[in-house]
């Protein structure tokens, strides 16, 4: 997974956005996914919000809940 920054990406979504994140780590545009996944078996995570909200998205790669941010950029320690 590769790392864009080291801490999360806050976003402000609309009731009915439709999303895909970068599973993969390959995007040049992370978190999104840019189709740099193509020829692996890694999809994006396509997400379609239901209401208005703010989420944060990984950008350190090291999160259990991604695409969302669970708080590892505040550690130094690497998930299996």
């Amino acid at each position: 997974m590769t790392k864009w920054q080291n801490e999360p990406f806050e976003i402000k979504v609309k009731a009915d956005d439709k999303l895909a994140f970068c599973m993969c780590g390959r995007s040049a545009n992370g978190p999104y996914c840019d189709g740099s996944h193509k020829g692996s078996d890694i999809l994006p995570e396509i997400v379609t919000f239901g209401r208005d909200q703010t989420i944060h998205i990984c950008g350190c790669g090291r999160s259990h809940t991604r695409p969302y941010c669970d708080g590892s950029h505040k550690t130094d320690t690497v998930p299996a």
